[in-house]
Parts: structure tokens; sequence; C-alpha cells
């Protein structure tokens, strides 16, 4: 009776050995080749002056796109930055471009990157209050 018991022990065991084996390899992600990301290269014609001052061009998505890449080609990092928060934050707040970026760069076409910061309206900080002691209170609207 024993080798009986010993031959279903050892046939489970090899059983449960191959489930595990075959679900271990369906499991496992094929492994594809490495995804090439495409990177955009410009090229911009010199800008004598303030890269803030060129107008972007809204008549379509990817002009608009480029005409933020020769922005900030020609501005400084901070600049440029404040520029690309501010249309993020119309892209959010602006109801007519109703979060959709191709909208939302039709309405700033021909405007300058100063003309885009002046729609967002930012204010400055209370003064003599750091941003820690800053409360609802302090909170101002533009009408």
């Amino acid at each position: 009776m024993k080798p009986t018991l010993f031959r279903r022990a050892r046939t489970i065991t090899l059983i449960v050995a191959l489930s595990l084996g075959f679900a271990a390899c369906s499991a496992t992600p094929t492994q594809q080749g490495p995804e090439e990301e495409v990177v955009k290269t410009y090229e911009f014609e010199p800008w004598e002056g303030d890269g803030m001052e060129i107008p972007l061009d809204g008549s379509n998505l990817e002009a608009f796109e480029t005409s933020l890449a020769r922005v900030k080609a020609h501005t400084s990092p901070e600049n440029y930055t404040t520029l690309v928060n501010s249309i993020e934050y119309l892209l959010v707040y602006d109801l007519a471009a109703k979060r959709d970026r191709a909208k939302l760069a039709s309405h700033l076409d021909g405007l300058t990157s100063y003309q885009v910061l002046e729609k967002v309206g930012w204010r400055k900080p209370a003064p003599g209050k750091s941003q820690a002691e800053k409360g609802a209170a302090d909170a101002t609207i533009d009408i």
C-alpha cells in the first residue's frame, strides 16, 4: 500500500509543479523591443529682444506647440515656466476652453506671453505675511 500512496503523492506534486510552472510562464509579460520616443527639433529665426514678446500662433495645436517652443528658445527658463503654468491654469479655469487645448490655443492666437499672463490675473501675496501665515481670509477674487 505504501508504493501506491507514494505514487499518488509524487503524481500530485508533479501536477502542482507543472501547474505553477505554466502559470508563471503565462503571467510573464512578453519582451518587446524598446519603444523609441520621438523628439521634435525646431529651428527658429533669430529674435531680437524678449522672447516673451513673441506672438503665439493658435491656428492649430501643432502651430501652438511650435510657437511655445520658439518662446522657450528665446526666454529664460523661469519666464517660460510661468507661461506654461498660466496656460495650464487657463486650460482648467477658462470656461470657454472647456479643458480643450486646441480651443484654448485658438483663444490665445496672436497674444504675446505677457498678454497670456495678464489673462490669468495672478495677484501678489498680501504684504508682510509668509506663505504659511496666509489663510482663506487673504484670498482675493478678481472681478
